[in-house]
């Protein structure tokens, strides 16, 4: 199989690109420049991560050490990043959670409104009942009125969207 030189290139900046990542986030390998440059500093970070992995150690990106390299970045990564987020309501435009339901996104519901009413001064004391009760209602109402929305107790995707907002960048601070 043929590569252009244009192909080679890209081929090594992105080896080098993943070396360097490893190297950020595993001080055991060789620092490399992103050069597009298959260099001494860039083989003997190949040859630090063979070691490693137990293959030999030649220094040259065969298949399998392209493997290893492309499974230890998305491990790293994976590791490194933020818990993933959930939509918990159904994500259509006319849903809306109105009292009486009882549904366990109720729950969590309940517990944004007693955290985003702290940051507001405003102790909803919201029991987590699952019930979308007076109280849960009273609760919305007062948030969407805070927050400029129609105030009608009823929580649609938008009230649920400016709740969400108000809970991340509330624990934003936190972090």
């Amino acid at each position: 199989m043929y590569y252009s030189i244009e192909e080679q290139e890209n081929a090594i900046l992105e080896i080098q690109r993943i070396l360097r990542e490893l190297d950020n986030l595993d001080t055991g390998l060789a620092r490399v420049r992103v050069s597009g440059v298959y260099d001494d500093d860039t083989r003997q970070a190949v040859r630090a991560v063979q070691k490693k992995y137990s293959l030999p150690e030649t220094g040259i990106v065969d298949h399998t050490t392209w493997q290893i390299l492309q499974a230890v970045i998305k491990a790293q990564r994976e590791a490194a990043a933020l818990a993933r987020a959930v939509y918990i309501l159904p994500r259509t435009a006319e849903y809306t959670l109105t009292p009486g339901i009882r549904d366990d996104v109720v729950y969590v519901i309940q517990h944004l409104l007693n955290v985003v009413g702290q940051e507001y001064g405003v102790d909803y004391a919201l029991p987590f009942t699952g019930v979308y009760d007076e109280a849960t209602e009273n609760a919305v109402k007062d948030f969407q009125r805070r927050n400029l929305l129609e105030a009608s107790g009823s929580l649609d995707p938008a009230t649920f969207n400016r709740l969400a907002t108000e809970y991340e960048r509330i624990n934003s601070y936190n972090e």
